[in-house]
């Protein structure tokens, strides 16, 4: 790689589900690094791990951030409920970790009216939305964007992201290397070609229970690998340390 410019490799995992610790075995097979973002509760019944659980994946050298109290979206509600949303759910999650918590992701991936300014109000040092088709990370540390996600996206919907993120010709490329191969391990390849010429951070991210529910541990060893060879260990960090 002595013609590569310097290129870095983040993940993130959304919802706290209990199949996130096999996501992390995974990860930490391929000696990849990356942040789990985690709610208190989810409104729509879906599981969580416990508090074992995710303490368990802090002392295994992951970053655990949240994901607001209750997983319930922030566009919409009313600004006192937002605000106790974001902030019991760092107050919650520190508890069980006893450190700080510096990073949140939406839920939904849409911080909406106020969301910024209540993750900054917090504490938060950074929030990840789901703004995909970046190799960059983006100027704003509460509005960081992602490359892509581990799911079978068509290309409708990959339009759909790049027209409710604003669009921008720099997102384009990624645009056509993920919609325009059949499948989305092609897709990734050539998302990781780019990368290697054009440098930045490759951010994957998605949600263990969505992998599970469409069968894509294959597909995802195969991305890790990939990007373990693509990205050297010292390239490889969680989600807070792209901004450091």
């Amino acid at each position: 790689m002595t013609d590569s410019k310097p290129l870095r490799l983040t993940t993130s995992w959304d919802d706290g589900h209990p199949l996130d610790r096999r996501l992390a075995e995974r990860l930490a097979h391929h000696g990849i690094r990356g942040t789990f973002y985690v709610p208190g509760s989810n409104i729509s019944g879906r599981a969580v791990m416990d508090a074992g659980d995710i303490r368990a994946l802090a002392a295994a050298g992951f970053e655990v951030a949240a994901h607001t109290y209750e997983h319930l979206r922030l566009p919409g509600l009313p600004l006192e409920e937002a605000r106790r949303q974001v902030e019991d759910g760092r107050r919650w999650l520190e508890d069980i970790l006893g450190s700080a918590v510096r990073g949140i992701a939406y839920p939904g991936g849409h911080p909406g009216r106020w969301g910024r300014q209540l993750a900054r109000d917090a504490g938060f040092a950074y929030a990840r939305t789901t703004r995909m088709l970046c190799l960059e990370p983006g100027p704003d540390p509460f509005d960081m964007g992602t490359t892509a996600q581990v799911f079978p996206h068509r290309l409708p919907a990959l339009l759909r992201n790049w027209l409710r993120h604003g669009g921008g010709s720099r997102r384009l490329g990624v645009l056509s290397d993920l919609g325009s191969r059949a499948g989305l391990l092609a897709g990734m390849e050539a998302i990781f070609a780019r990368a290697r010429q054009q440098g930045g951070v490759i951010h994957l991210w998605g949600h263990s229970w969505e992998i599970e529910r469409t069968n894509l541990w294959p597909a995802l060893d195969e991305i890790l690998a990939r990007a373990a060879d693509l990205v050297p260990a010292d390239g490889r960090v969680t989600n807070g340390e792209v901004l450091t």
